[in-house]
């Protein structure tokens, strides 16, 4: 399979079009693959010569795609400068350029029209309010005051802006790919007013995030469901990583809380030698995990975190029966491994004070030791859901 014809079209473009007659061999795939990758090609081809330069790019991708031959990259390319677009040219030539079978005639000439590309001076405009203000780039003094116009060479600069009386502006650019740059000096007196404040701007706190919350606890217990309780949950955390306005964490969680159930077994709440059964229905659970949690910053001021982690669950008991336990005085429930899932809502009343809300925390265990099975079944898995809210500080 040839180049693309645009390789042969003489085309006034600043990226120069190709060896016009370098064999292009197709990279594989089924015969009508093949054959469709020609006909994309040559829609291409139409599209780019009657100006449709989008069009072109997803008809030279398609080509490409279904295996014709790596030019396809470099007709992108000139379709994307066509389009004033040189950033992804170069993205393009360097694509193509990765390709490790290119003829080297081919790599060559493609090589010197990316450096080309990456050398292209670009313009950059100062202006100042007031006007009439000196300029420097990179400590050398240019001609004329404000507003003014002058090419700079590819790469970062330092441009100090200096007014008749006051402190000077200063700031860092980088020149690419030809790009115009403009800076603006804005001094004391001016008229124009100052810009909004960033609504992404995020308050910073500590790596450590301690939380409280108080709450409400739903327990059920297999297939017999328990009475909301009162709940605490505390959560200590360490931040490991930001990825931009997000970030990971990993700590330890804490939850406490007071279980309670009905009896409507219909069977005596009693034990063999025992006396009677002192509030045979309640327990205080208590669980502690280890947990990762992922952040997002949705907002200035607001954080939103996903929670998920591993640990062990146990029951603080005297006496237990009714619909969950058989009864006994002597209860030994054990400890079981447990799962946490849940949300957390943080607000930043200042650098390190926070409002926090749970808005939903879920806890998964098996039954503990001693779990009726008959006549209600509470032997299977045992789930906790609660909610809360609390404060908490980073540090």
């Amino acid at each position: 399979m040839r180049p693309n014809v645009l390789a042969t079209l003489p085309l006034a473009i600043a990226l120069a079009a190709g060896p016009a007659q370098a064999e292009a061999p197709a990279r594989g795939g089924s015969a009508q693959d093949l054959s469709r990758a020609r006909a994309l090609d040559r829609e291409g081809a139409k599209a780019y010569g009657e100006g449709r330069y989008q069009d072109a790019i997803q008809a030279f991708e398609e080509a490409y795609r279904l295996g014709g031959p790596a030019f396809e990259l470099w007709n992108i390319a000139k379709c994307y400068l066509r389009l004033d677009q040189p950033e992804q040219a170069a993205a393009s030539l360097e694509r193509y350029l990765s390709i490790p079978d290119l003829p080297k005639a081919d790599r060559a000439e493609a090589t010197r029209q990316l450096e080309a590309l990456e050398k292209r001076p670009s313009t950059l405009t100062v202006t100042s309010s007031p006007s009439g203000a000196e300029v420097t780039v990179d400590g050398k003094s240019v001609e004329g005051r404000t507003p003014l116009s002058l090419s700079v060479a590819p790469g970062p600069h330092t441009v100090t802006v200096s007014p008749e009386s006051g402190e000077p502006f200063t700031r860092e650019i980088e020149a690419k790919y030809g790009r115009a740059v403009v800076v603006d000096a804005a001094f004391d007196g001016g008229a124009r007013p100052p810009p909004p404040p960033n609504p992404y701007e995020r308050i910073e706190g500590g790596a450590v995030a301690i939380r409280g919350a108080l709450g409400v606890m739903l327990p059920r217990h297999g297939s017999v469901g328990g009475r909301a309780g009162p709940g605490l949950l505390v959560l200590g955390t360490y931040r490991v990583k930001e990825i931009g306005r997000a970030s990971l964490a990993a700590g330890g969680l804490l939850s406490l809380s007071g279980d309670s159930w009905g009896d409507r077994t219909g069977l005596p709440n009693e034990a063999p030698d025992c006396g009677p059964l002192r509030d045979a229905n309640r327990a205080t659970a208590l669980s502690v995990f280890g947990i990762g949690a992922a952040s997002l910053d949705v907002a200035p001021r607001v954080r939103v975190t996903g929670i998920g982690g591993l640990g062990l669950a146990g029951y603080f008991v005297e006496d237990v029966g009714g619909d969950v336990f058989v009864p006994s005085c002597s209860p030994s429930p054990g400890v079981r491994p447990a799962l946490l899932l849940g949300a957390q809502v943080d607000y930043a009343l200042t650098k390190s004070v926070r409002l926090t809300a749970f808005p939903l925390t879920w806890q998964v265990q098996a039954a503990f030791d001693g779990a009726r099975g008959a006549p209600r079944d509470a032997s299977g898995v045992w789930m906790r859901f609660g909610m809360g809210l609390g404060a908490g500080i980073d540090l």
